[in-house]
């Protein structure tokens, strides 16, 4: 599967720069990491001359998006619906693939343990295991994609 319109603009409205929209310039994400466009977390081996356009945000993100896809793809062994797996690539885009692969949520997806699954994503709303008020609505919203019937 790959995601669908909701899901990416989910992704764009929690990954967006401080002051809204994408990031034309670096700045530190509330895990304290550089980034950049939408969400990019920028590793030593990207070479990026800042400022970037919104076509180099987009590619960044299409790139980053499919590692979601990715680690969704491979280990949800169980059908979903779009919405359920928009709401994964979200969740994955931000807590890693291997934070997702060894999670208690994943567990329960395959075991098709539905009436669970909302409580699963709302364990991860701790940053530096402080609540976060932003990751809270994150996963609320997560959730309400996740819980969605409307293709």
């Amino acid at each position: 599967m790959k995601i669908g319109k909701k899901g990416l603009a989910l992704l764009k409205l929690w990954e967006q720069a401080p002051k809204g929209g994408f990031a034309s310039v670096s700045y530190k994400c509330s895990a304290g990491k550089d980034t950049i466009g939408w969400g990019h977390v920028i590793k030593p081996t990207d070479n990026i001359k800042e400022p970037i356009c919104i076509s180099q945000a987009e590619e960044l993100l299409e790139n980053d998006v499919k590692l979601a896809e990715e680690a969704v793809n491979k280990n949800v062994k169980v059908t979903i619906t779009q919405n359920q797996f928009d709401a994964l690539v979200c969740l994955v885009f931000n807590i890693g693939a291997t934070n997702f692969k060894t999670s208690t949520l994943l567990k329960f997806i395959n075991k098709e343990l539905w009436n669970k699954i909302p409580t699963q994503f709302m364990r991860w709303v701790y940053s530096n295991k402080i609540l976060s008020k932003g990751l809270e609505n994150r996963r609320k919203a997560e959730t309400i994609l996740w819980n969605d019937k409307n293709e």
